[in-house]
């Protein structure tokens, strides 16, 4: 029976396991290698691509090391990952059918919801993304990559608080047009 893994990247980072908060996990370049394999879940990673791109001014061999010793370290301290995360020599990719619950995954699957849907459905949709969005996404992150992604996620959450308050105003339901702006 594999256990279920819940990562939250938006707002404070955390990680659980059943619904057990996991420790160990506080390193800012494990939490940004993390979101990054998360964030490109769907398509395997290049390991030269990801070496290259969070240790771009060390040499090939220790950019490569760097990142073997931290996919061990990951590997380590989350063993839930263990069969999840796929390595090969030459690339890292998700199980497609990894037992992994995300956060931002659920944000953009309430936006296509709503995307889909009309009148209250969409309204219902619409908050559930507002509701998942907990903040910036990887607030600790600060590596160049990371920004157009935490931007184009902030707009969408954005976006949809204001479709949430026209709707609520379009009802006359003030208060909770109120309440989400």
């Amino acid at each position: 029976m594999s256990l279920a893994v819940q990562i939250r990247v938006l707002g404070e980072f955390s990680v659980a396991v059943d619904d057990a908060a996991v420790g160990g996990l506080h390193s800012a370049r494990l939490q940004s290698l993390l979101a990054y394999l998360l964030l490109n879940r769907t398509t395997p990673q290049s390991r030269q691509q990801l070496a290259f791109l969070f240790w771009p001014e060390t040499s090939d061999g220790q950019a490569q090391t760097n990142l073997r010793q931290l996919l061990h370290t990951l590997r380590r301290r989350l063993p839930a990952l263990a069969d999840a995360l796929l390595v090969d020599e030459r690339t890292i990719r998700w199980r497609a059918d990894a037992p992994l619950q995300l956060d931002v995954a659920e944000f953009e699957a309430a936006l296509a919801r709503a995307k889909r849907t009309t009148g209250s459905e969409r309204l219902k949709a619409l908050e559930e993304a507002a509701a998942v969005y907990r903040g910036p996404l990887a607030p600790d992150c600060y590596d160049d990559w990371i920004q157009p992604d935490r931007e184009r996620l902030a707009q969408h959450y954005l976006a949809a608080l204001e479709q949430v308050v026209l709707a609520h105003e379009e009802r006359r339901q003030y208060g909770q047009a109120i309440d989400w702006a």
